[in-house]
């Protein structure tokens, strides 16, 4: 079989797998319908590409396409470790890089038992907001997670963040941009947080014009309320109040947990 058609056959036997559920505000922007399996452009409107461009990649043409971009359909599409090798085997000709894993070594091993175990979604990340570690709740909310990404860039730049994140630019853009600026000011030497204002600036019209001109004032999430879809849960909104922590011995690290607003619920609604 030639190589571009088994890349088409492979990405449309991914795409059509797919339960329209797991993807979080998807049926609020493109309304519910029976037939599983995502579009073409919904895949492209997530990844945040156009549909002509993805169709490119679907169609099996050759092109230069970006390792963001790959990882990005790798991610939507929910790949694994053999089928994203696939993916790049197919589209570029080449291995992928190993995909970068939280690194969970600077967590002391007791503190990692007990976010693992916490009943709510739960998560560890560092001064640049880098994960070191997530429960299986918090993951279930996120699936992102999974792949090693920064929270502060997917937050601020990837396009399934706006679809699942209720009033994305005055509740969660604004203030953890305001977040980040107050830390890049206070570590101006810290070279990771350097890395990731730049990054952030360079891949976001959006986050850029937030970041550079916004006047929030927002210091941590500690009590915050703030609205989101959830996976298998359709268009039903949630409010939940994300708790902050800092370890004594590193009060770099934070420690943040989510629980929901209605204090009726003592644990987040399990999938449909």
């Amino acid at each position: 079989m030639h190589q571009s058609n088994e890349l088409s056959r492979l990405l449309r036997s991914w795409r059509q797998r797919l339960n329209r559920d797991e993807v979080p505000g998807l049926s609020v922007r493109y309304g519910r319908r029976r037939r599983n399996g995502l579009t073409q452009e919904e895949v492209a409107d997530l990844v945040g590409v156009s549909v002509r461009w993805y169709n490119k990649l679907e169609t099996g043409k050759d092109e230069a396409y970006s390792d963001d971009f790959l990882d990005r359909v790798s991610r939507v599409l929910l790949l694994d470790d053999d089928e994203r090798h696939a993916l790049y085997v197919y589209a570029v000709h080449r291995e992928p890089e190993p995909r970068p894993r939280p690194d969970t070594s600077s967590i002391d091993p007791y503190l990692a038992d007990y976010v693992r175990q916490h009943e709510m979604p739960a998560y560890i990340s560092d001064l640049a907001w880098d994960l070191r570690i997530y429960n299986n709740e918090a993951l279930r909310q996120f699936p992102w997670m999974a792949y090693g990404l920064n929270i502060m860039l997917w937050v601020l730049t990837y396009p399934e963040a706006r679809m699942q994140l209720i009033d994305w630019e005055n509740a969660w853009a604004k203030p953890m941009a305001a977040q980040l600026r107050m830390a890049a000011t206070q570590n101006k030497g810290h070279q990771r947080l350097i890395e990731v204002v730049k990054e952030i600036r360079e891949r976001d019209e959006d986050a850029r014009r937030i970041y550079d001109n916004d006047v929030t004032s927002y210091k941590h999430p500690d009590g915050s309320h703030r609205r989101l879809y959830l996976p298998h849960h359709h268009d039903r909104e949630f409010e939940v109040v994300w708790l902050g922590f800092a370890p004594l011995r590193d009060p770099s690290m934070r420690f943040i947990v989510s629980v929901p607003a209605d204090k009726q619920h003592t644990v987040m609604p399990p999938a449909a």
